[in-house]
Protein backbone atom coordinates (compact mmCIF):
# COMPACT_ATOMS: atom_id res chain seq x y z
CA UNK A 1 0.00 0.00 0.00
CA UNK A 2 1.26 3.48 -0.83
CA UNK A 3 -0.02 6.92 0.06
CA UNK A 4 0.78 10.17 -1.74
CA UNK A 5 1.76 13.44 -0.06
CA UNK A 6 -0.85 15.67 1.58
CA UNK A 7 -3.15 12.66 2.11
CA UNK A 8 -4.92 13.29 -1.19
CA UNK A 9 -4.75 9.84 -2.76
CA UNK A 10 -4.30 6.28 -1.61
CA UNK A 11 -3.19 3.38 -3.80
CA UNK A 12 -4.05 -0.06 -2.40
CA UNK A 13 -3.05 -3.47 -3.70
CA UNK A 14 -6.14 -5.69 -3.71
CA UNK A 15 -5.51 -9.31 -2.68
CA UNK A 16 -9.17 -10.18 -2.01
CA UNK A 17 -10.11 -13.49 -3.61
CA UNK A 18 -13.04 -13.81 -6.03
CA UNK A 19 -15.30 -15.31 -3.31
CA UNK A 20 -14.66 -12.35 -0.98
CA UNK A 21 -16.82 -9.89 -2.91
CA UNK A 22 -18.82 -8.79 0.19
CA UNK A 23 -15.57 -8.44 2.20
CA UNK A 24 -14.02 -6.31 -0.55
CA UNK A 25 -17.12 -4.11 -0.60
CA UNK A 26 -16.88 -3.67 3.18
CA UNK A 27 -13.21 -2.71 2.87
CA UNK A 28 -14.01 -0.03 0.27
CA UNK A 29 -16.82 1.34 2.44
CA UNK A 30 -14.51 1.48 5.47
CA UNK A 31 -12.13 3.60 3.42
CA UNK A 32 -15.08 5.89 2.66
CA UNK A 33 -15.69 6.42 6.39
CA UNK A 34 -12.11 7.74 6.60
CA UNK A 35 -12.81 10.24 3.83
CA UNK A 36 -11.39 8.17 0.95
CA UNK A 37 -13.81 7.56 -1.89
CA UNK A 38 -13.05 4.96 -4.54
CA UNK A 39 -12.07 6.86 -7.68
CA UNK A 40 -10.73 4.12 -9.93
CA UNK A 41 -9.04 0.78 -10.22
CA UNK A 42 -6.55 -1.08 -12.37
CA UNK A 43 -6.30 -4.66 -13.56
CA UNK A 44 -8.71 -7.32 -14.75
CA UNK A 45 -9.54 -8.36 -11.19
CA UNK A 46 -9.43 -4.86 -9.65
CA UNK A 47 -5.83 -5.61 -8.68
CA UNK A 48 -5.08 -2.00 -7.72
CA UNK A 49 -7.67 0.21 -6.01
CA UNK A 50 -7.35 4.00 -6.18
CA UNK A 51 -8.94 6.18 -3.48
CA UNK A 52 -9.28 9.96 -3.54
CA UNK A 53 -9.46 11.96 -0.32
CA UNK A 54 -12.44 14.28 0.07
CA UNK A 55 -12.75 15.33 3.70
CA UNK A 56 -16.14 17.01 3.34
CA UNK A 57 -17.77 14.12 1.51
CA UNK A 58 -20.22 11.88 3.35
CA UNK A 59 -19.35 8.15 3.51
CA UNK A 60 -20.62 6.27 0.47
CA UNK A 61 -22.03 2.81 -0.09
CA UNK A 62 -20.77 0.64 -2.96
CA UNK A 63 -21.93 -2.33 -4.97
CA UNK A 64 -19.51 -4.52 -6.92
CA UNK A 65 -21.25 -6.60 -9.58
CA UNK A 66 -19.60 -9.36 -11.60
CA UNK A 67 -20.46 -9.35 -15.31
CA UNK A 68 -21.23 -12.49 -17.37
CA UNK A 69 -22.08 -14.45 -14.24
CA UNK A 70 -25.85 -14.64 -14.64
CA UNK A 71 -28.43 -13.23 -17.08
CA UNK A 72 -30.48 -11.62 -14.30
CA UNK A 73 -27.40 -9.87 -12.91
CA UNK A 74 -26.34 -8.68 -16.39
CA UNK A 75 -29.85 -7.31 -16.98
CA UNK A 76 -29.77 -5.49 -13.65
CA UNK A 77 -26.41 -3.94 -14.59
CA UNK A 78 -27.84 -2.64 -17.85
CA UNK A 79 -30.95 -1.30 -16.07
CA UNK A 80 -28.77 0.54 -13.55
CA UNK A 81 -26.66 2.01 -16.33
CA UNK A 82 -29.81 3.24 -18.06
CA UNK A 83 -31.03 4.72 -14.77
CA UNK A 84 -27.83 6.78 -14.49
CA UNK A 85 -26.49 5.15 -11.33
CA UNK A 86 -23.02 6.49 -10.60
CA UNK A 87 -20.38 4.15 -12.02
CA UNK A 88 -17.06 4.46 -10.20
CA UNK A 89 -15.21 1.90 -12.31
CA UNK A 90 -15.86 -0.87 -14.81
CA UNK A 91 -13.94 -3.29 -17.02
CA UNK A 92 -14.78 -6.52 -18.84
CA UNK A 93 -15.40 -8.42 -15.60
CA UNK A 94 -16.55 -5.95 -12.94
CA UNK A 95 -18.60 -2.83 -12.50
CA UNK A 96 -18.60 -0.75 -9.29
CA UNK A 97 -21.61 1.43 -8.48
CA UNK A 98 -21.68 4.15 -5.82
CA UNK A 99 -24.83 4.86 -3.76
CA UNK A 100 -25.89 7.66 -1.50
CA UNK A 101 -26.50 5.25 1.39
CA UNK A 102 -26.38 1.57 2.33
CA UNK A 103 -30.17 1.54 2.73
CA UNK A 104 -30.67 2.57 -0.90
CA UNK A 105 -28.21 -0.08 -2.02
CA UNK A 106 -29.86 -2.88 -0.04
CA UNK A 107 -33.38 -1.95 -1.13
CA UNK A 108 -32.39 -1.85 -4.79
CA UNK A 109 -29.94 -4.75 -4.96
CA UNK A 110 -30.59 -7.07 -2.02
CA UNK A 111 -31.76 -10.01 -4.12
CA UNK A 112 -29.10 -9.56 -6.79
CA UNK A 113 -26.29 -9.35 -4.22
CA UNK A 114 -27.48 -12.53 -2.50
CA UNK A 115 -27.65 -14.36 -5.82
CA UNK A 116 -24.20 -13.17 -6.85
CA UNK A 117 -22.68 -14.18 -3.51
CA UNK A 118 -24.17 -17.66 -3.90
CA UNK A 119 -22.87 -18.00 -7.48
CA UNK A 120 -19.39 -16.81 -6.48
CA UNK A 121 -19.34 -18.95 -3.34
CA UNK A 122 -16.83 -21.80 -3.04
CA UNK A 123 -18.38 -25.32 -3.16
CA UNK A 124 -17.14 -26.60 0.20
CA UNK A 125 -16.96 -30.37 -0.46
CA UNK A 126 -15.52 -30.10 -3.97
CA UNK A 127 -12.98 -27.48 -2.97
CA UNK A 128 -11.77 -29.42 0.07
CA UNK A 129 -11.47 -32.57 -2.04
CA UNK A 130 -9.47 -30.75 -4.74
CA UNK A 131 -7.20 -28.95 -2.26
CA UNK A 132 -6.60 -32.15 -0.29
CA UNK A 133 -5.72 -34.10 -3.44
CA UNK A 134 -3.38 -31.39 -4.74
CA UNK A 135 -1.73 -30.96 -1.35
CA UNK A 136 -1.09 -34.70 -0.92
CA UNK A 137 0.34 -34.94 -4.46
CA UNK A 138 2.52 -31.90 -3.73
CA UNK A 139 3.94 -33.39 -0.54
CA UNK A 140 4.61 -36.73 -2.25
CA UNK A 141 6.35 -34.89 -5.09
CA UNK A 142 8.57 -32.97 -2.66
CA UNK A 143 9.54 -36.18 -0.82
CA UNK A 144 10.43 -37.89 -4.11
CA UNK A 145 12.49 -34.86 -5.15
CA UNK A 146 14.42 -35.01 -1.87
CA UNK A 147 15.09 -38.75 -2.37
CA UNK A 148 16.13 -38.27 -6.00
CA UNK A 149 17.94 -34.95 -5.61
CA UNK A 150 21.27 -36.43 -6.80
CA UNK A 151 19.63 -38.03 -9.85
CA UNK A 152 20.50 -35.68 -12.73
CA UNK A 153 21.60 -32.06 -12.50
CA UNK A 154 22.03 -31.24 -8.80
CA UNK A 155 21.77 -27.46 -9.25
CA UNK A 156 18.53 -27.73 -11.25
CA UNK A 157 17.08 -30.21 -8.74
CA UNK A 158 17.90 -27.89 -5.84
CA UNK A 159 16.26 -24.96 -7.66
CA UNK A 160 13.16 -27.07 -8.33
CA UNK A 161 12.94 -28.32 -4.75
CA UNK A 162 13.27 -24.80 -3.36
CA UNK A 163 10.55 -23.55 -5.72
CA UNK A 164 8.17 -26.39 -4.80
CA UNK A 165 8.63 -25.84 -1.08
CA UNK A 166 8.16 -22.07 -1.47
CA UNK A 167 4.91 -22.56 -3.41
CA UNK A 168 3.52 -24.95 -0.77
CA UNK A 169 4.50 -22.68 2.14
CA UNK A 170 2.99 -19.64 0.42
CA UNK A 171 -0.24 -21.57 -0.23
CA UNK A 172 -0.39 -22.47 3.49
CA UNK A 173 -0.26 -18.79 4.53
CA UNK A 174 -3.37 -18.08 2.44
CA UNK A 175 -5.15 -21.29 3.39
CA UNK A 176 -4.55 -20.82 7.14
CA UNK A 177 -5.89 -17.26 6.81
CA UNK A 178 -9.12 -18.52 5.27
CA UNK A 179 -9.36 -21.36 7.78
CA UNK A 180 -8.95 -18.93 10.69
CA UNK A 181 -11.78 -16.71 9.45
CA UNK A 182 -14.06 -19.71 8.92
CA UNK A 183 -13.43 -20.81 12.53
CA UNK A 184 -14.15 -17.33 13.96
CA UNK A 185 -17.38 -17.07 11.94
CA UNK A 186 -16.43 -14.72 9.09
CA UNK A 187 -17.21 -17.38 6.48
CA UNK A 188 -20.88 -17.75 5.61
CA UNK A 189 -22.29 -20.95 4.11
CA UNK A 190 -25.22 -20.75 1.67
CA UNK A 191 -26.40 -23.96 -0.04
CA UNK A 192 -23.09 -25.69 0.82
CA UNK A 193 -21.14 -22.80 -0.68
CA UNK A 194 -18.83 -20.54 1.28
CA UNK A 195 -18.13 -16.83 0.98
CA UNK A 196 -16.71 -14.21 3.33
CA UNK A 197 -18.59 -11.13 4.51
CA UNK A 198 -15.47 -9.53 6.04
CA UNK A 199 -11.85 -10.19 7.02
CA UNK A 200 -10.05 -10.40 10.33
CA UNK A 201 -6.76 -8.58 10.85
CA UNK A 202 -5.00 -11.93 11.26
CA UNK A 203 -6.13 -13.14 7.84
CA UNK A 204 -5.20 -9.82 6.26
CA UNK A 205 -1.66 -10.11 7.69
CA UNK A 206 -1.26 -13.69 6.41
CA UNK A 207 -2.50 -12.69 2.96
CA UNK A 208 -0.02 -9.80 2.86
CA UNK A 209 2.80 -12.19 3.79
CA UNK A 210 1.58 -14.50 1.03
CA UNK A 211 1.72 -11.63 -1.48
CA UNK A 212 5.30 -10.83 -0.47
CA UNK A 213 6.31 -14.49 -0.75
CA UNK A 214 4.73 -14.78 -4.21
CA UNK A 215 6.73 -11.79 -5.39
CA UNK A 216 9.84 -13.23 -3.75
CA UNK A 217 9.33 -16.60 -5.45
CA UNK A 218 9.04 -14.97 -8.85
CA UNK A 219 11.98 -12.60 -8.41
CA UNK A 220 14.23 -15.11 -6.64
CA UNK A 221 13.42 -17.88 -9.10
CA UNK A 222 14.25 -15.67 -12.08
CA UNK A 223 17.56 -14.51 -10.59
CA UNK A 224 18.67 -18.04 -9.66
CA UNK A 225 17.58 -19.36 -13.06
CA UNK A 226 19.60 -16.69 -14.86
CA UNK A 227 22.65 -17.56 -12.76
CA UNK A 228 22.23 -21.26 -13.57
CA UNK A 229 21.76 -20.51 -17.27
CA UNK A 230 24.93 -18.44 -17.36
CA UNK A 231 26.78 -21.25 -15.62
CA UNK A 232 25.16 -24.08 -17.62
CA UNK A 233 27.71 -26.43 -19.16
CA UNK A 234 25.27 -28.43 -21.28
CA UNK A 235 22.12 -27.85 -23.33
CA UNK A 236 20.01 -30.17 -21.18
CA UNK A 237 20.28 -27.89 -18.12
CA UNK A 238 19.26 -24.86 -20.16
CA UNK A 239 16.31 -26.69 -21.73
CA UNK A 240 15.18 -27.88 -18.28
CA UNK A 241 15.19 -24.36 -16.86
CA UNK A 242 13.39 -22.86 -19.85
CA UNK A 243 10.85 -25.70 -19.77
CA UNK A 244 10.22 -25.23 -16.05
CA UNK A 245 9.50 -21.52 -16.41
CA UNK A 246 7.36 -22.08 -19.52
CA UNK A 247 5.26 -24.54 -17.51
CA UNK A 248 5.11 -22.09 -14.58
CA UNK A 249 3.91 -19.30 -16.87
CA UNK A 250 1.30 -21.35 -18.76
CA UNK A 251 -0.20 -23.05 -15.69
CA UNK A 252 -0.08 -19.83 -13.64
CA UNK A 253 -1.93 -17.84 -16.30
CA UNK A 254 -4.55 -20.47 -17.18
CA UNK A 255 -5.32 -21.36 -13.56
CA UNK A 256 -5.66 -17.66 -12.74
CA UNK A 257 -8.37 -17.43 -15.38
CA UNK A 258 -10.02 -20.68 -14.33
CA UNK A 259 -10.10 -19.83 -10.62
CA UNK A 260 -10.68 -16.10 -11.05
CA UNK A 261 -7.93 -14.89 -8.73
CA UNK A 262 -7.49 -17.74 -6.29
CA UNK A 263 -4.42 -18.91 -4.37
CA UNK A 264 -5.22 -22.53 -5.28
CA UNK A 265 -3.23 -21.80 -8.45
CA UNK A 266 -0.08 -22.08 -6.29
CA UNK A 267 -0.74 -25.78 -5.69
CA UNK A 268 -1.67 -26.33 -9.34
CA UNK A 269 1.62 -24.80 -10.47
CA UNK A 270 3.56 -26.94 -7.98
CA UNK A 271 1.90 -30.17 -9.14
CA UNK A 272 2.45 -29.43 -12.83
CA UNK A 273 6.07 -28.39 -12.29
CA UNK A 274 6.66 -31.59 -10.33
CA UNK A 275 5.12 -33.63 -13.13
CA UNK A 276 7.24 -31.78 -15.71
CA UNK A 277 10.44 -32.53 -13.82
CA UNK A 278 9.69 -36.25 -13.47
CA UNK A 279 8.88 -36.48 -17.19
CA UNK A 280 12.42 -35.25 -17.92
CA UNK A 281 14.04 -37.91 -15.72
Amino acid sequence: MGEEKHNKKKIVYNNYQFYENPALTEFIEKQATKGYSLCGAMGKFLNILKFCYAKDELPKSYTILHKHLDEEIDKKIEDMKASNYKIVYQNNLYIVFQHASREDSEMELGKIKTKQNTLLGVPIKKSLALISALFVISIIGVILNILLIHDGNLHFNLLSLGLYLALIITFLFYFIGDLHDIIVGKGTSIDDKLYFSSRTKFKDILFRIGDILKFGILLGGILVSVMLLLDAKDEVSAINIFGMWLTYGIVGYTSRLKYQRSYISLLLIEVFLNSFQFLLK
